[in-house]
């Protein structure tokens, strides 16, 4: 009976990890996507499509870790995601450890549960990009900031400076809020553990531009649009992907778990940590002008924050179970309906099935004499075996300039790039096949 007991106290958990796979099962087989092919062609591919590292800037701990996995088991895609997968898995991990160390058990089975059902985590669920990456190297920093561990955070924050600008927020976070603690033992010898860092990332940012002629981390930083670029992301943090639900929540677990005194003295610290945190990630991410996909973060931290109050709430925990299974099925319902194709929503793979109809069109109908005009991304996918669409690097592509289309392909006989315009693209060329699905699409147009 109290075997049945502790396995009905993670059925919210169990469920949520099932609905990963359950909507994520068809990414094993599928190639890389848009975002993933930029990330991948930034950081461990050379120009011609061949693994090389220090090819464009320094590589940051996702690039030397995807290097490896492909090192390994070169183009075999669902080798490739089931190790990015494993990612994923250690995120849930490291969320659970950490709100159950600080709030408790239950906390920490309603903050992985709540992260786990987000569109932007299911999104990037096997998919090989930075962003899980970055969420557990933060995290853990975070963890072991609160517990006063400084040695153990420094390396933590070693490994994420250089993958974005919320790395570096972060330090400074960080080191301000260290300076404020009062009767921290050892606080002059602990403060070099902080000061390493911003050393490491000043050296990264120097040599970078040194050797590649650019920046890296804080290559996009700007003050331009700040101000709308935050009501964007705060917007899609807080309000988008049915987040708004959420944030409630939380506003009401808040006010409960104050009139109902659930909230003890220790914790309060925690709460406002965890709170800020997730403020300055967010203005990090619209300094840099990131994908919001980079927002993770933040959405991880705005569920361990709902997770634990909600847990705090005086009720008969079995309401709080019903509560969140709720919950689950609320956010699930969205992912499965939601048609958004950018890359931080689970139906962002639409888009690359009709990529990989299109190109295997190409492949069947090009013959010697056609040359391809394409956009840059497609040029990538077209150029490089490890990404999932061809098996043989295509000698006769171009990339297009001044399109007027995002999605396309144009097959035609010996087509200069010169001779390729918005204008051509308009008035001159013959849509031979549309490949659609929901909201995505991607036309392959020709010219003779």
């Amino acid at each position: 009976m109290q075997k049945f007991r502790n396995l009905e106290f993670y059925i919210p958990l169990i469920i949520s990890v099932y609905l990963i796979f359950a909507f994520r099962f068809k990414m094993f087989v599928m190639p890389f996507s848009y975002s993933e092919t930029e990330f991948l062609s930034e950081n461990i591919f050379n120009s011609h499509g061949e693994l090389q590292l220090f090819a464009h800037k320094l590589p940051n701990i996702p690039a030397l870790l995807y290097y490896l996995i492909f090192s390994i088991f070169d183009t075999n895609i669902t080798a490739i995601r089931i190790a990015a997968s494993m990612i994923g898995i250690i995120l849930i991990f490291v969320v659970f450890k950490f709100v159950n160390f600080f709030f408790g058990k239950q906390a920490g089975i309603f903050a992985a549960t709540l992260m786990i059902v987000q569109n932007i985590f299911l999104a990037q669920f096997a998919t090989v990009q930075p962003e899980i990456i970055n969420t557990i190297l933060l995290l853990s920093a975070f963890y072991c900031f609160l517990r006063e561990k400084y040695r153990t955070m420094c390396i933590w924050l070693i490994l994420a400076i250089n993958i974005n600008i919320s790395g570096i927020l972060a330090i400074l976070f960080l080191l301000i809020s260290f300076l404020i603690k009062r009767n921290t033992p050892n606080k002059s010898q602990s403060l070099v553990f902080f000061l390493i860092p911003i050393v490491i990332s000043a050296t990264a940012e120097a040599v970078n531009y040194m050797l590649f002629g650019e920046l890296s981390v804080l290559k996009y930083f700007t003050l331009e649009n700040f101000a709308d670029n935050l009501v964007i992301n705060l917007n899609f943090a807080f309000v988008l992907q049915q987040r708004l639900a959420l944030s409630l929540i939380l506003i009401i677990a808040f006010i409960a778990a104050i009139v109902q005194h659930q909230i003890e003295g220790y914790e309060v610290k925690t709460y406002i940590y965890t709170t800020v945190f997730m403020i300055l990630i967010i203005i990090a991410e619209s300094l840099a002008q990131s994908q919001q996909l980079s927002l993770l973060v933040s959405v991880t931290l705005l569920a361990i924050i709902t997770g634990a109050l909600l847990s705090s709430i005086n009720i008969f925990y079995a309401y709080k179970y019903i509560i969140i299974n709720i919950l689950i099925i609320f956010f699930a319902i969205f992912a499965a309906r939601n048609h958004n194709t950018s890359s931080e929503y689970i139906s962002h793979t639409d888009q690359t099935e009709t990529d990989i109809k299109a190109i295997n069109y190409i492949n069947e109908m090009i013959s010697a004499n056609d040359t391809i005009m394409c956009s840059n991304s497609y040029y990538k996918m077209l150029s490089n075996k490890y990404l999932g669409y061809i098996s043989e690097r295509l000698t006769n592509i171009d990339t297009i300039y001044c399109p007027t289309h995002y999605r396309y392909l144009i097959k035609g006989k010996d087509l200069p790039s010169s001779t390729i315009s918005a204008t051509l693209l308009d008035d001159n060329c013959l849509l031979e096949k549309s490949f659609t699905k929901k909201n995505a699409e991607t036309d392959i147009f020709s010219i003779e």
